[in-house]
């Protein structure tokens, strides 16, 4: 046999060998796939042919990827269509809509009070318009989801209402919903006129956040320079990870704000100088035990860089970064636990680091706070807040009425020992 015969015949045998080997791993790669499958097709036969009270085959579907990913850890979740437009407000900080929060009063829901900028002010829609139909319907009898989507429906065309006021006067009102911003700031507002001090409370963290804040400050600042801010971050379970990055980096001219840290590489994000519009304001931040995540990173970062004083209690503890994946167009969402995340100086937030460890950050001032006082707070927190016209409309409405509309600010020691601090008291 030759020598070029020789080569020839190693070569096409490598090449068969190589041929079968693909193929061979194809194929147990699919029979593992296929058994993967058939496992989950018979358990779910079973469920669908047995289940006394019947099985719908979409809900056993969603039901098993929802298990799946929150069999990982406390944090990964699966979102089907149905939860995953509210995912997606909370994280894009947008929802369609018209701009107002209405109460029900006597069976007709009533605008207590209107978004700035919104589509509901601009049509002229105040305090106490009660809205008896849309588009010609009557809408006494609607579920609060149906009201909510008559009011801003899918073809984006304008809507006319037939509202009626509190003098019982009725008028139309043509209102043409739209794409708006929703707050994450849920309180801006000067707490002190000499020397001016601001408060902002940060419900959440949305890719909206950093611009609602350069808005915030603008607005605190409009009489005079802001010579403190208390920046309240209580009940902040977290959210968008870029935007605390921002929102921190707003008061840091440089360094750290938090480092993560995945299976494959470990990733630094720092303070932009050119982002930083507050390099010198005096800083406190307001943390309590539902602090979490990204309000973490932002406490963490002011607090290991001397810009802030941390007051009130213990924060969460959850150190962990969580990437969101679209499935399209099934229209569902997956949320799963990609990185650890510390602190400019190395500490971990994650409560599960170590064994019996309960929290996060420590304040540098602890407030005790009752558990029953500690909750009012959080309620106050979260709710909207009108602008000082429509409060004044507000508070009018329930001399008149005897109604309850507004909620009235609980007491709060952690807010009294922050801003003392900042008065020098």
């Amino acid at each position: 046999m030759s020598p070029r015969t020789l080569v020839w015949g190693f070569w096409l045998l490598g090449l068969a060998t190589g041929v079968f080997l693909v193929l061979g791993l194809r194929a147990w790669r699919e029979r593992g796939a296929s058994t993967d499958l058939d496992r989950f097709a018979a358990v779910r036969q079973f469920a669908e042919t047995s289940f006394v009270g019947g099985a719908d085959r979409e809900q056993l579907l969603e039901d098993a990827l929802a298990g799946m990913l929150e069999g990982l850890d406390t944090y990964s979740r699966f979102y089907p269509p149905a939860d995953a437009a509210q995912l997606e407000r909370e994280t894009g900080g947008r929802y369609e809509g018209i701009g107002a929060l209405f109460r029900s009063v006597d069976g007709v829901r009533r605008v207590l009070f209107t978004l700035g900028d919104s589509p509901a002010r601009e049509a002229g829609l105040t305090v106490g318009d009660g809205v008896l139909a849309i588009a010609g319907e009557a809408v006494a009898d609607l579920g609060d989801e149906e009201f909510r989507a008559r009011l801003a429906p899918e073809g984006g065309e304008p809507v006319e209402l037939r509202v009626v006021d509190l003098e019982g006067q009725e008028r139309a009102v043509t209102v043409d919903a739209r794409a708006l911003v929703d707050p994450s700031l849920r309180h801006v507002r000067l707490v002190s006129e000499d020397p001016r001090i601001g408060w902002i409370s940060v419900e959440g963290f949305s890719r909206e956040t950093p611009g609602e804040i350069d808005r915030a400050l603008a607005s605190l600042e409009e009489g005079g320079a802001l010579e403190g801010l208390l920046l309240d971050l209580r009940g902040n379970l977290g959210g968008v990870l870029d935007a605390a990055v921002a929102l921190a980096g707003r008061f840091l001219q440089e360094g750290v704000v938090v480092r993560t840290r995945s299976r494959d590489e470990e990733e630094t994000l720092s303070a932009v100088p050119s982002q930083c519009t507050h390099p010198n304001l005096p800083l406190v931040v307001l943390v309590d035990g539902s602090s979490a995540s990204a309000s973490e990173v932002v406490a963490g970062a002011l607090q290991d860089h001397r810009r802030a004083v941390l007051v009130g209690s213990p924060t969460y503890g959850k150190g962990v970064v969580q990437t969101i994946r679209r499935f399209e167009p099934w229209g569902a969402r997956a949320k799963v636990t990609t990185a650890w995340y510390t602190s400019p100086s190395g500490r971990n937030f994650e409560r599960s680091a170590t064994a019996g460890r309960e929290e996060g950050l420590a304040p540098d001032l602890e407030v005790e706070v009752r558990a029953d006082a500690s909750a009012a707070v959080r309620a106050w927190l979260r709710a909207h807040q009108p602008s000082s016209e429509e409060e004044g409309l507000l508070r009018s409405w329930e001399e008149t009425s005897g109604l309850s509309l507004l909620p009235t600010a609980p007491e709060d020691p952690a807010f009294a020992a922050g801003l003392a601090l900042l008065l020098g008291a």
